[in-house]
């Protein structure tokens, strides 16, 4: 039997960079997400995560397992390092044990794409409705938004006062990566980040964007 061989969604795209614009694909990141009452579950989620679960909008938190992002009040993605997600599983699921509660493991259904350098929110800026205004967005900040016809989660991972500027890291489905790949490569076409043409079905259609942006 032939065996079976793990391939990220966006292998077929190599890693953009420009001067001030980068964009990798990060796959098989470890991705729970997590339902209940956080009253009721904040005691033990943060001693199997290592820190408190987000209570509110934007609001992320990171520890020892990873990193967890408010997603409604009762909802959290859980980011875990590649191959971890399973045994957090196990450990939070036992900690809850007797608590009204849901852990779906999601990793195969999402992959990560981060989005960094000095342009990269402005970037940002071009694709979704949300302030992205340092001053309104800052590093551990999270929120889902829309980005053309995707919606991801984002989180704000990188400081822009550090060495390689802000870093952003997007959860997205991985039916809607590619596309979301293309919408960022466009959004970075002025800072140098080639075209690309998306594989799928979803096309970009961005009359918005100088030249009429790929159709």
């Amino acid at each position: 039997m032939t065996p079976l061989h793990r391939r990220a969604a966006l292998a077929h795209r190599e890693p953009l960079a420009a001067d001030g614009a980068a964009i990798v694909e990060r796959p098989f990141e470890g991705k729970l997400i997590l339902r209940g009452d956080r009253a009721a579950m904040s005691s033990a989620a943060a001693q199997v995560l290592g820190a408190n679960l987000p209570g509110q909008v934007h609001e992320t938190s990171s520890g020892l397992r990873g990193t967890a992002q408010w997603l409604s009040p009762d909802e959290w993605l859980l980011i875990t390092p590649p191959g971890a997600e399973l045994a957090l599983s196990k450990v939070l699921g036992a900690a809850l044990a007797g608590q009204h509660h849901q852990i779906a493991d999601v990793t195969d259904y999402y992959t990560t794409i981060e989005l960094s350098g000095a342009h990269a929110r402005e970037m940002l800026m071009k694709i979704a409705t949300v302030d992205f205004h340092p001053r309104a967005f800052k590093a551990g900040m999270g929120v889902t938004t829309n980005f053309g016809r995707a919606t991801p989660f984002l989180r704000q991972s990188r400081d822009d006062a550090l060495p390689g500027g802000a870093a952003f890291d997007i959860v997205i489905r991985i039916s809607m990566a590619d596309y979301l790949w293309c919408l960022l490569a466009e959004a970075g076409r002025e800072f140098g980040l080639p075209v690309q043409i998306p594989k799928g079905l979803v096309k970009l259609h961005l009359p918005h964007f100088e030249g009429g942006g790929v159709n």
